[in-house]
């Protein structure tokens, strides 16, 4: 049976409060027809402090080009990735050489080779390695690397994968996106990298990993995401959103049902969710039927670290090993994404027997 261990989550060097973000906000928009609302509202995602591997004051100025900006977001995820990678090896207890699956989740990079070719050289993997880099996914991407895992596992040749997600938001929250969800969006990312080893075996806690399921809603490709035109790279989100997820949610329950062993309930004991935003995970909460604090984990991921993309589940995720649910839990990952996209992950808690 799959199995993932604790995963590990590396932050950049720039930790910025929500306090020192609304500074910035009000010096460069003070002419803004609707500053106090932004204000508010930025309150409102509950982001207390986010990190970027820029500066605050380089933030949301007069943009650089959209190479300049791809050429830094690279380099940077690079590093963060690299630093993630290592430290999920060293908390495994694996040598680089004995990966044989890859798989390399950033949302937010525009580059060809994609971040998996640069980090096999700089980790030393064998240059066998099955290999899936994936962009284009967003807050989905956490669940989506584990589930892109489970899928080298059942092909029967990879039994070592290392999953790692990394996404830069900042160099990508364009200053001239002024509208309300750019501004949402400003208060609400952060960059942060994570990785961790699925495997056929492994001891200590772990999480096991049974099925996945993925959906894409229909008619919604243009209710959250991003575009590109001169000015270069710009997000959007559509208060759509929160119906689409609404809307979802028996999809996921019915899977539960369907799916679930005989006599066993189909109700999961923990959630390790993405943070998308308070919303959302209100959505999750009223979708799956389930009490409030099963995402707990996701709202404390949220205040400390924003929503950090694809990386996202990995943090929910350490914090649940942290937490540690009971003995044969079965718990379930769970997130949405542009698309609008839902990937679900059925788990099962072990400890150390």
């Amino acid at each position: 049976m799959p199995v993932v261990s604790a995963p590990v989550v590396v932050l950049p060097r720039h930790q910025v409060t929500t306090d020192e973000l609304m500074e910035r906000i009000e010096e460069l928009y003070a002419d803004h027809p609707k500053i106090r609302q932004i204000r508010r509202v930025m309150r409102a995602t509950t982001v207390r402090t986010r990190c970027y591997t820029r500066p605050l004051a380089e933030q949301f100025g007069v943009p650089s080009s959209l190479a300049e900006r791809a050429r830094a977001h690279l380099r940077e995820c690079l590093d963060l990735a690299e630093r993630a990678a290592e430290q999920a090896l060293l908390e495994t207890g694996l040598d680089p050489g004995e990966i044989n699956g890859l798989v390399v989740l950033s949302s937010t990079g525009h580059s060809l080779p994609g971040l998996d070719v640069p980090l096999m050289d700089r980790l030393g993997l064998p240059r066998s390695v099955r290999r899936v880099p994936v962009s284009q996914v967003g807050c989905a991407g956490g669940v989506f690397a584990l589930a892109r895992a489970l899928d080298l596992m059942a092909a029967g040749r990879d039994s070592r994968v290392l999953v790692v997600c990394v996404d830069a938001f900042s160099h990508y929250l364009h200053g001239a996106d002024t509208g309300l969800d750019g501004m949402i969006l400003k208060g609400l990312f952060g960059d942060a990298a994570g990785a961790c080893v699925v495997r056929s075996e492994a001891a200590g806690p772990r999480m096991e990993l049974l099925r996945a399921w993925e959906y894409v809603h229909p008619d919604t490709h243009g209710t959250v995401g991003t575009y590109v035109d001169g000015d270069g790279l710009h997000g959007f989100n559509s208060p759509k959103l929160q119906r689409v997820v609404r809307e979802a949610m028996p999809l996921v329950t019915d899977w539960l049902e369907r799916t679930a062993p005989p006599g066993c309930d189909p109700a999961p004991r923990f959630v390790v969710s993405h943070t998308g935003g308070p919303r959302i995970l209100d959505a999750f909460v009223e979708g799956l039927g389930c009490h409030p604090d099963m995402v707990d984990l996701a709202r404390d991921s949220l205040r400390e670290l924003g929503n950090v993309g694809s990386v996202s589940v990995l943090d929910v995720l350490q914090r649940t090993f942290a937490k540690s649910p009971a003995e044969g839990d079965r718990g379930l990952l769970l997130a949405a994404g542009p698309g609008v996209t839902f990937v679900a992950v059925q788990a099962v808690w072990r400890s150390w027997s």
